[in-house]
């Protein structure tokens, strides 16, 4: 479970986002949010990649007292994600396995979601946006977060890669347990993927949508 309280979000003395309180159980849900309301702010802060004012924990664990483990918990992919130019592909997807004790075999299959097995040994430089989109979901999905957060993650993916994406997640959510978080500016919109409750972010705040 994710559980946030009092938690806010100030840029320069503007308030971003106020959660008084916020609990998540297991499942997949779908956070709506027009551009600028506090999308991204809101996944950042459960991914516990930026300051805030108040608690978060996952479980039982807090991430203010217990980053470490509680960051092993969760994964986040960037709505518009950017590695250095000059390492590969596969550098990236090898530091993820190791750190994250991902077996062979799921790396394999990431891989082939991502249809990046012939440009791997490529510098990311020479990617094209929706390939650096791909690459950024595939290190996602490495090991065995309980909660994986992703951040417009339909933007810039090819046909094939959408109509991928759900069949990916409901494999997830069923072999290794994971819950799903994501954030759009549109309804992500597939048969086959239940969302379990979509949410709105709207003046500095979130609530369920009804």
């Amino acid at each position: 479970m994710i559980h946030l309280q009092q938690v806010q979000k100030k840029y320069d003395q503007k308030l971003i986002l106020n959660v008084p309180e916020f609990k998540l159980d297991k499942g997949i849900y779908w956070i709506y949010g027009l551009n600028g309301s506090g999308k991204t702010t809101f996944l950042k802060i459960i991914a516990g990649m930026i300051p805030f004012d108040g608690e978060a924990h996952i479980n039982t664990i807090s991430l203010k007292k217990n980053g470490v483990n509680y960051r092993k918990l969760v994964s986040f992919a960037e709505a518009e994600p950017v590695y250095p130019s000059y390492i590969t592909g596969r550098d990236l997807v090898l530091f993820y396995q190791k750190i994250r004790k991902a077996t062979p075999s799921q790396i394999d299959r990431l891989i082939a979601f991502s249809g990046l097995g012939p440009h791997l040994d490529n510098p990311i430089g020479t990617y094209s946006s929706g390939m650096v989109k791909r690459l950024s979901l595939l290190l996602a999905f490495i090991g065995n977060a309980s909660f994986i957060l992703l951040d417009e993650p339909l933007a810039t993916l090819d046909t094939e890669a959408v109509h991928a994406l759900p069949d990916l997640i409901n494999e997830f959510r069923q072999q290794y347990g994971c819950s799903f978080i994501f954030s759009s500016h549109q309804p992500f919109l597939s048969a086959s993927l239940p969302i379990d409750k979509n949410f709105s972010i709207t003046d500095h705040t979130i609530q369920p949508l009804l």
